[in-house]
Protein backbone atom coordinates (compact mmCIF):
# COMPACT_ATOMS: atom_id res chain seq x y z
CA UNK A 1 0.00 0.00 0.00
CA UNK A 2 1.33 3.62 -0.83
CA UNK A 3 2.40 6.24 2.00
CA UNK A 4 0.98 9.07 -0.13
CA UNK A 5 -2.18 8.28 -1.08
CA UNK A 6 -5.66 10.75 -2.81
CA UNK A 7 -7.92 11.56 0.06
CA UNK A 8 -11.65 11.12 -0.73
CA UNK A 9 -14.74 12.91 0.19
CA UNK A 10 -14.02 16.34 2.78
CA UNK A 11 -10.22 15.41 3.24
CA UNK A 12 -9.95 16.10 -0.76
CA UNK A 13 -10.82 19.45 0.02
CA UNK A 14 -7.37 19.93 1.50
CA UNK A 15 -5.15 18.12 -0.94
CA UNK A 16 -5.03 16.44 -3.69
CA UNK A 17 -2.56 14.16 -1.95
CA UNK A 18 -1.68 13.32 1.72
CA UNK A 19 0.82 11.50 3.67
CA UNK A 20 0.33 10.28 7.28
CA UNK A 21 3.78 9.46 8.99
CA UNK A 22 2.51 8.30 12.27
CA UNK A 23 -0.33 5.90 13.50
CA UNK A 24 -2.68 7.73 16.78
CA UNK A 25 -2.08 11.28 18.08
CA UNK A 26 -1.37 12.64 21.34
CA UNK A 27 -3.39 15.94 21.58
CA UNK A 28 -6.28 14.39 22.12
CA UNK A 29 -8.54 16.53 20.78
CA UNK A 30 -11.90 15.67 21.90
CA UNK A 31 -13.76 16.33 18.72
CA UNK A 32 -11.42 14.25 16.80
CA UNK A 33 -13.29 11.87 14.38
CA UNK A 34 -10.50 9.49 13.73
CA UNK A 35 -10.09 7.35 16.99
CA UNK A 36 -14.36 6.40 16.09
CA UNK A 37 -13.52 5.79 12.64
CA UNK A 38 -10.27 3.14 13.40
CA UNK A 39 -12.05 1.66 16.28
CA UNK A 40 -14.84 0.59 13.07
CA UNK A 41 -12.00 -1.41 12.26
CA UNK A 42 -10.02 -2.49 15.21
CA UNK A 43 -12.48 -2.10 18.62
CA UNK A 44 -8.80 -2.47 20.36
CA UNK A 45 -6.96 1.08 18.82
CA UNK A 46 -5.99 2.90 20.77
CA UNK A 47 -5.16 6.87 19.34
CA UNK A 48 -3.39 8.44 21.96
CA UNK A 49 -0.88 5.83 21.73
CA UNK A 50 1.19 7.29 18.79
CA UNK A 51 3.35 4.79 16.89
CA UNK A 52 5.41 5.23 13.85
CA UNK A 53 4.23 3.82 10.99
CA UNK A 54 5.69 1.02 9.44
CA UNK A 55 8.73 1.47 7.07
CA UNK A 56 7.27 4.82 6.69
CA UNK A 57 10.00 6.79 5.73
CA UNK A 58 11.20 3.71 3.61
CA UNK A 59 8.79 3.68 1.63
CA UNK A 60 8.59 6.89 1.06
CA UNK A 61 12.13 7.21 0.02
CA UNK A 62 11.18 4.92 -2.99
CA UNK A 63 7.30 6.27 -4.14
CA UNK A 64 8.72 9.98 -3.53
CA UNK A 65 10.64 9.67 -7.49
CA UNK A 66 7.58 8.62 -8.91
CA UNK A 67 5.74 11.88 -8.06
CA UNK A 68 8.29 15.09 -9.08
CA UNK A 69 6.74 18.02 -9.89
CA UNK A 70 3.19 16.85 -9.11
CA UNK A 71 0.03 17.43 -6.75
CA UNK A 72 0.37 18.71 -3.34
CA UNK A 73 0.89 16.71 -0.23
CA UNK A 74 -0.50 17.38 2.90
CA UNK A 75 1.36 16.64 6.02
CA UNK A 76 -1.37 14.92 7.20
CA UNK A 77 -5.44 14.26 8.09
CA UNK A 78 -5.42 11.34 10.18
CA UNK A 79 -2.59 12.66 12.83
CA UNK A 80 -0.08 15.61 13.30
CA UNK A 81 3.40 15.94 11.75
CA UNK A 82 4.35 17.85 15.14
CA UNK A 83 2.86 15.70 17.41
CA UNK A 84 4.64 15.29 20.42
CA UNK A 85 5.59 12.21 19.63
CA UNK A 86 7.20 13.37 16.72
CA UNK A 87 10.37 15.12 19.13
CA UNK A 88 11.31 12.01 19.91
CA UNK A 89 10.74 9.83 16.68
CA UNK A 90 11.63 13.03 14.17
CA UNK A 91 10.04 11.41 11.26
CA UNK A 92 8.48 14.72 10.25
CA UNK A 93 12.25 16.26 9.47
CA UNK A 94 12.91 12.62 7.30
CA UNK A 95 9.77 13.09 5.04
CA UNK A 96 10.60 16.43 4.58
CA UNK A 97 14.01 16.31 3.51
CA UNK A 98 12.93 13.26 0.85
CA UNK A 99 9.91 15.23 -0.34
CA UNK A 100 12.31 18.27 -0.61
CA UNK A 101 14.90 15.92 -3.01
CA UNK A 102 12.31 14.73 -5.40
CA UNK A 103 10.79 18.41 -5.96
CA UNK A 104 7.40 17.96 -4.37
CA UNK A 105 4.94 20.78 -3.18
CA UNK A 106 4.05 20.58 0.19
CA UNK A 107 1.31 21.78 2.47
CA UNK A 108 1.23 21.01 6.46
CA UNK A 109 -1.12 21.29 8.57
CA UNK A 110 -0.29 21.03 12.58
CA UNK A 111 -1.46 22.12 16.34
CA UNK A 112 2.09 21.82 17.45
CA UNK A 113 2.50 25.39 17.45
CA UNK A 114 6.42 26.31 17.91
CA UNK A 115 7.38 22.51 17.51
CA UNK A 116 7.39 23.16 13.69
CA UNK A 117 9.68 25.95 13.92
CA UNK A 118 12.33 23.71 14.62
CA UNK A 119 12.53 22.15 10.99
CA UNK A 120 12.14 26.12 9.76
CA UNK A 121 15.94 25.55 7.94
CA UNK A 122 14.41 22.22 5.49
CA UNK A 123 11.25 24.56 5.23
CA UNK A 124 12.24 27.72 3.64
CA UNK A 125 14.49 25.57 1.41
CA UNK A 126 11.23 24.49 -0.45
CA UNK A 127 11.53 28.58 -1.23
CA UNK A 128 7.51 28.99 -2.90
CA UNK A 129 6.73 25.19 -2.64
CA UNK A 130 5.76 24.67 0.43
CA UNK A 131 2.77 26.08 3.00
CA UNK A 132 2.40 25.98 6.71
CA UNK A 133 -0.65 26.21 8.30
CA UNK A 134 -2.39 25.47 11.65
CA UNK A 135 -5.72 24.68 12.71
CA UNK A 136 -7.57 27.46 15.17
CA UNK A 137 -10.84 26.35 17.56
CA UNK A 138 -10.67 28.56 20.57
CA UNK A 139 -9.61 32.08 20.78
CA UNK A 140 -8.26 31.69 24.37
CA UNK A 141 -5.24 29.23 25.60
CA UNK A 142 -7.46 27.91 28.61
CA UNK A 143 -10.45 26.62 26.36
CA UNK A 144 -7.68 25.54 23.91
CA UNK A 145 -5.41 23.15 26.86
CA UNK A 146 -9.05 21.97 28.33
CA UNK A 147 -10.75 20.57 25.04
CA UNK A 148 -7.09 20.05 22.98
CA UNK A 149 -4.89 19.44 26.45
CA UNK A 150 -1.58 17.50 23.78
CA UNK A 151 -1.71 20.54 21.15
CA UNK A 152 -0.12 23.98 21.67
CA UNK A 153 -2.45 26.62 23.06
CA UNK A 154 -3.83 28.83 20.85
CA UNK A 155 -1.51 32.06 21.43
CA UNK A 156 1.66 29.43 20.61
CA UNK A 157 -0.03 28.46 16.99
CA UNK A 158 -0.86 32.16 16.14
CA UNK A 159 2.89 32.83 17.49
CA UNK A 160 3.88 30.11 14.44
CA UNK A 161 1.74 32.23 12.22
CA UNK A 162 3.77 35.16 12.68
CA UNK A 163 7.22 33.24 12.83
CA UNK A 164 6.31 31.90 9.32
CA UNK A 165 5.26 34.66 7.97
CA UNK A 166 8.05 36.50 9.21
CA UNK A 167 10.63 34.37 7.61
CA UNK A 168 8.87 34.70 3.39
CA UNK A 169 6.67 31.24 4.08
CA UNK A 170 3.43 31.12 2.81
CA UNK A 171 1.17 30.29 6.20
CA UNK A 172 -2.77 29.10 6.28
CA UNK A 173 -5.51 28.54 8.36
CA UNK A 174 -7.78 25.91 8.85
CA UNK A 175 -11.36 26.81 10.09
CA UNK A 176 -12.60 23.52 11.05
CA UNK A 177 -13.93 22.28 13.35
CA UNK A 178 -15.99 25.83 14.06
CA UNK A 179 -16.90 25.12 17.58
CA UNK A 180 -17.88 28.83 18.53
CA UNK A 181 -19.08 31.51 16.18
CA UNK A 182 -17.27 34.20 17.88
CA UNK A 183 -14.26 32.20 18.84
CA UNK A 184 -14.03 31.57 15.60
CA UNK A 185 -14.26 35.25 13.96
CA UNK A 186 -11.72 36.42 16.60
CA UNK A 187 -9.22 34.04 15.62
CA UNK A 188 -9.44 35.01 12.15
CA UNK A 189 -9.18 38.71 13.28
CA UNK A 190 -5.79 37.11 15.35
CA UNK A 191 -4.90 35.49 12.59
CA UNK A 192 -5.37 37.76 9.79
CA UNK A 193 -1.88 39.70 9.29
CA UNK A 194 -0.12 36.69 9.37
CA UNK A 195 -2.10 34.41 7.01
CA UNK A 196 -1.91 33.85 3.49
CA UNK A 197 -5.72 32.35 2.90
CA UNK A 198 -7.75 30.41 4.90
CA UNK A 199 -9.93 27.25 4.30
CA UNK A 200 -12.89 27.61 6.24
CA UNK A 201 -15.78 24.60 7.09
CA UNK A 202 -17.83 23.95 10.27
CA UNK A 203 -18.43 21.30 12.93
CA UNK A 204 -19.50 17.75 11.90
CA UNK A 205 -20.46 14.73 14.02
CA UNK A 206 -21.69 16.79 17.44
CA UNK A 207 -25.45 18.10 16.64
CA UNK A 208 -25.91 19.30 20.14
CA UNK A 209 -23.16 21.68 19.47
CA UNK A 210 -23.63 21.78 15.79
CA UNK A 211 -27.47 23.26 16.54
CA UNK A 212 -26.12 26.07 18.87
CA UNK A 213 -24.51 28.00 15.47
CA UNK A 214 -26.17 29.65 13.34
CA UNK A 215 -24.26 28.36 10.06
CA UNK A 216 -25.83 30.56 7.77
CA UNK A 217 -24.63 33.99 9.82
CA UNK A 218 -21.53 32.88 10.43
CA UNK A 219 -21.19 32.31 6.68
CA UNK A 220 -22.10 36.01 6.00
CA UNK A 221 -19.74 37.11 8.87
CA UNK A 222 -16.13 35.12 7.75
CA UNK A 223 -16.89 36.35 3.96
CA UNK A 224 -17.71 39.88 4.88
CA UNK A 225 -14.23 39.67 6.67
CA UNK A 226 -12.03 38.11 4.17
CA UNK A 227 -13.69 39.75 1.40
CA UNK A 228 -12.79 43.25 3.52
CA UNK A 229 -9.29 42.30 3.82
CA UNK A 230 -8.84 40.84 0.42
CA UNK A 231 -7.88 37.71 1.73
CA UNK A 232 -7.99 34.46 -0.53
CA UNK A 233 -10.17 31.79 1.13
CA UNK A 234 -12.00 28.84 0.00
CA UNK A 235 -15.04 27.53 1.80
CA UNK A 236 -15.38 23.56 2.46
CA UNK A 237 -18.81 21.90 1.08
CA UNK A 238 -20.33 21.32 4.33
CA UNK A 239 -20.61 25.12 5.10
CA UNK A 240 -21.26 25.78 1.82
CA UNK A 241 -24.57 24.20 1.99
CA UNK A 242 -25.92 26.91 4.48
CA UNK A 243 -25.38 29.38 2.14
CA UNK A 244 -28.96 31.84 1.04
CA UNK A 245 -27.57 35.19 -1.18
CA UNK A 246 -24.04 34.79 -1.69
CA UNK A 247 -22.36 35.00 -4.98
CA UNK A 248 -19.33 33.46 -4.62
CA UNK A 249 -16.29 33.69 -7.02
CA UNK A 250 -15.53 30.41 -9.03
CA UNK A 251 -11.99 30.67 -6.81
CA UNK A 252 -13.60 30.86 -3.44
CA UNK A 253 -15.40 27.37 -4.03
CA UNK A 254 -12.38 26.10 -5.69
CA UNK A 255 -10.41 23.45 -3.78
CA UNK A 256 -8.02 23.02 -5.60
CA UNK A 257 -7.03 26.96 -6.17
CA UNK A 258 -4.91 27.61 -2.75
CA UNK A 259 -2.47 24.57 -3.51
CA UNK A 260 0.99 25.13 -3.72
CA UNK A 261 2.45 25.49 -6.99
CA UNK A 262 4.47 22.96 -8.56
CA UNK A 263 8.06 23.43 -7.29
CA UNK A 264 10.58 25.67 -8.82
CA UNK A 265 13.97 23.93 -9.27
CA UNK A 266 16.67 24.98 -7.30
CA UNK A 267 20.32 24.14 -8.38
CA UNK A 268 21.74 23.74 -4.89
CA UNK A 269 20.65 20.68 -3.48
CA UNK A 270 19.85 19.86 0.48
CA UNK A 271 22.45 17.36 0.04
CA UNK A 272 24.85 18.54 -1.78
Amino acid sequence: MSVIYEPKGKAREYSPLALNLYEGCDHNCFYCYVPNIKRAFNKYYDHKTVKCRKNVIENLRNEAPKLREKNQVLLSFTGDPYCLANNEFGLTRQALEILYKNNIQVAILTKGGKRAISDIEIIKKFGNSIKVGCTLTFDNDIHSLEYEPGAAPASERIEMLKYFNEHNVETWVSMEPVLNHNHSLNLIKMAMPYTSHFKIGKLNHFPDIERKIDWTQFLHDVVEIMRENNKPFYIKNDLLKWNDNIVFEPCEIDQDYLNVQPYEMIKESLFD
